[in-house]
């Protein structure tokens, strides 16, 4: 597995599941799957779900988290 990943589902799926996430970010599993529902990461978790992806050669936008990115600011202007 490589590349971008633009799903939470994707993402959960590429750390392993709700349990491994929750670990990861320390939440309980059912939290992770109220994630997976609402198709968004809490911005509190950005650091370590990225870090862990990149360990796995993966990676994300930062709009999963309802971030903004430079590219994205500057469209909006």
């Amino acid at each position: 597995m490589s590349g971008n990943l633009t799903t939470i589902d994707a993402i959960i799926d590429a750390i392993g599941g709700n349990g491994p996430v929750g670990e990861l970010t320390g939440a309980k599993a059912s939290t992770v799957s109220m994630w997976k529902k609402s198709q968004s990461f809490p911005a509190n978790t950005f650091l370590v779900i990225t870090a862990a992806l990149n360990a796995k050669g993966l990676s994300a936008p930062a709009s999963l988290w309802g971030m903004k990115s430079p590219s994205e600011q500057e469209t909006a202007a």
